[in-house]
């Protein structure tokens, strides 16, 4: 056991590393940036050029560090791994505690200064003991312990023990190591005593379906509108700085009273980044960082009580490199879960995903990573592989959870170093989750495939993926001021309906925030935002979108669309906390908040409520049968919707002017009501023909009567 002293002590610590970074970045930890060149799917960031391939997240490291005279002193860095041989295993070195001739590159590490008895020693000259110490333990791209490690050498001292998988302790993605030879030793005893299974710490057992009434209707799938909700960044209920899923629960009658009856929750289950949420190291638990399995139960109970569908963000590519799972395949050629992940003895030269090699070094050979060296592919041909994700989707699906969005299921199976994208593979792979999803009742499913995704929205794959064309030619069209010929050629497509719209998202490579994409230009965000929430039978929003949410002026990439809600106008927090946030908040967080626009008829707020309020009374908008009326490049768009018993014209004007469009298909003789954009009526002739003008830069709405 620790002892009290060290336990006061790296409380101190963690005080003390919060107050440092927040000093040197006035909003909590920073994220390394991504590029707008971002993989299309979800990752951690790329890196600075000086550490290429180095995964430091939640640290900041600086320009350049000044030497100073203080530099008497050596933090001595012990590495306990299980195999004892530590050659090739070097540090990563930066921060202001060391001089900059210290600091190191992804490609040129730190080297052990000796072996002794067991164990590996690194001794780093230090400048200053009172900055930060940030490192990481790697082996070639390899990490571990799989995480970025900061302490203040003159409180936290000098001697530091670090042990294979396991920190003494993690806060906010960032890892403690031990203070003292006792207690890493006794973690090295229980690594050893566990090598190669360590998956025993987790549930595989095998699930069978218990499918029970969600309450929610029997169609809801087919007019859904959903919010995507990044729980760490909607709301804290407990003052520590990052939301968690009672927040979330606080939040649902605001949801619900804008109209909201879907809601995707990005990563929610236990992840090792502490961030985004994708590098998963537990499928069967909830991210402690948001809360328990009971929160989340009641997340579901509540959410259903307001006819809100909860779905799951489910990454079945990759996991983290924490995960147990991937400790056991990497610990012996041998060993049960090798063939779990994709693992060659010799390096496959000739490699590229999105301009990075996806082979990465260890200890036991190499392994494949698409997108980052701490998330490990799956091997997807492998059947137990397949069995362990259908598992864990019947156990949340037991639970009550209504759906999956899946992560980067364009990647899914790789073909040879050019064939690791959008393959014939992937899509028996994505219906077998399918069908597993489809023996419950009333449960969604949509996939992520930036390039692929026309083929994922056929019944024999995934059955839906988003459209991401769609969304950047509707942005094209409100600026442009007339009709995009992509938005037009998706529309047309013949399973467009499977095919949810979006504007924006979590990845910068969707598009950055629409209030930055649109320079806060509020006629052509509404008409946009009209533009796809009334075109698309399932709609996703993103969260803030509804208010005007803008990027965080002093981030970049994912970091800045990732940013805590805006609630009120509190400079500190905006409603998201009672404390610093982890994160910077919104630039226009001031201004476009909730409370600014709630109860004023011409806010984005009130806008968006309208659209929802209106394919809730009138479901035709998106169940009805489409019929797409308009050209790449003519001024204005008329969408046609029939059920059995209704009818919506649903009308867009891109131009700066009025514009009169002639509009077929309609009912004979039928009247028609303005229910959006207009009040008056319009009546079809005797040939279900009517002619109606449309105001400059607006979207109109007629239901028939």
């Amino acid at each position: 056991m620790r002892t009290q002293n060290a336990t006061i002590t790296r409380l101190i610590l963690f005080l003390s590393l919060s107050l440092a970074i927040s000093a040197c970045n006035g909003n909590g930890p920073k994220q390394n940036t991504i590029s707008e060149q971002t993989p299309p799917t979800d990752q951690t960031p790329a890196q600075p050029d000086d550490t290429a391939g180095a995964d430091t997240e939640g640290t900041e490291e600086p320009e350049e560090t000044p030497d100073t005279e203080n530099n008497s002193t050596t933090v001595r860095i012990h590495y306990l791994n299980s195999n004892q041989a530590y050659d090739n295993w070097g540090l990563h070195l930066w921060g202001d505690a060391i001089a900059s001739s210290t600091a190191t590159n992804w490609t040129s590490p730190f080297a052990l200064t000796r072996a002794e008895n067991d164990y590996g020693l690194y001794e780093v000259p230090l400048a200053d003991p009172n900055g930060t110490f940030n490192f990481i333990m790697h082996f070639g791209d390899f990490k571990n312990p799989a995480y970025d490690f900061s302490i203040i050498p003159a409180q936290f001292g000098t001697d530091i023990w670090l042990v294979q998988d396991t920190p003494a302790d993690v806060n906010n993605g960032v890892a403690i190591p031990f203070d003292n030879e006792a207690d890493a030793r006794a973690a090295y005893e229980s690594l050893m005593a566990n090598i190669g299974n360590a998956s025993a710490a987790l549930d595989l057992s095998d699930v069978a379906i218990k499918d029970s009434d969600t309450g929610l209707a029997a169609d809801w799938v087919d007019t859904a509108h959903f919010a995507e909700i990044y729980i760490r960044g909607y709301q804290d209920s407990d003052g520590n700085g990052i939301g968690d899923i009672q927040g979330l629960i606080s939040r649902l009658d605001y949801l619900a009273e804008s109209g909201i009856n879907g809601i995707w929750l990005m990563p929610a289950m236990e992840s090792s980044d502490n961030d985004h949420g994708y590098a998963t190291s537990d499928y069967r638990a909830i991210e402690s960082d948001y809360g328990t399995m009971q929160d989340f139960q009641q997340l579901l109970d509540e959410a259903h009580a307001r006819n809100i569908a909860i779905v799951m963000d489910y990454v079945m590519n990759h996991s983290s490199n924490a995960n147990p799972l991937f400790q056991d395949a990497l610990s012996s050629p041998t060993n049960s879960k090798r063939d779990w992940y994709i693992i060659r003895d010799e390096k496959l030269e000739g490699w590229n995903t999105w301009g990075s090699d996806p082979w990465k070094s260890n200890p036991n050979g190499y392994y494949y990573a698409a997108f980052s060296s701490h998330m490990p592919d799956f091997n997807l041909r492998n059947p137990d592989v397949i069995r362990f994700h259908q598992n864990n989707l019947r156990f949340w699906l037991n639970m009550g959870v209504d759906g999956f969005r899946f992560d980067a299921v364009g990647v899914l199976v790789e073909n040879g170093k050019d064939a690791w994208e959008d393959q014939d593979d992937n899509h028996p792979v994505i219906n077998a989750m399918k069908t597993t999803i489809e023996a419950y009742q009333k449960r969604y499913i949509v996939c992520e495939s930036p390039t692929g995704y026309a083929a994922f929205a056929q019944q024999n794959s995934c059955g839906r993926a988003f459209n991401f064309s769609a969304g950047h030619g509707i942005l094209r069209s409100v600026k442009q001021g007339k009709l995009d010929a992509e938005f037009v050629e998706q529309l047309n497509a013949s399973n467009i309906d499977a095919m949810p719209l979006i504007l924006a998202n979590h990845d910068a490579f969707a598009g950055i925030r629409v209030w930055d994409q649109l320079n806060g230009n509020k006629t052509q965000y509404k008409l946009a935002a009209a533009s796809y929430l009334l075109a698309s039978r399932n709609p996703f929003t993103y969260y803030g979108e509804e208010i005007g949410l803008a990027g965080a002026a002093n981030l970049s990439g994912d970091w800045s669309i990732r940013t805590p809600m805006s609630w009120n106008n509190d400079p500190q927090n905006a409603g998201f906390s009672t404390t610093q946030p982890f994160r910077e908040l919104s630039s226009n967080a001031m201004t476009q908040n909730v409370e600014a626009q709630l109860g004023k008829t011409d806010s984005l707020l009130a806008y968006y409520r309208s659209i929802y309020d209106l394919r809730n009374a009138h479901p035709v908008i998106a169940n009805g049968n489409l019929i797409v009326q308009g050209q790449a490049n003519d001024n204005a768009l008329v969408l046609v919707r029939t059920s059995d018993d209704a009818q919506a014209v649903i009308l867009f004007n891109y131009s700066a002017q009025a514009a009169s469009k002639s509009v077929s298909g309609l009912t004979a003789s039928a009247s028609y009501s303005g229910a959006l954009g207009a009040s008056n009526n319009v009546s079809a002739n005797a040939s279900g023909t009517a002619t109606i003008t449309i105001p400059a830069q607006t979207a109109v709405v007629y239901i028939r009567q």
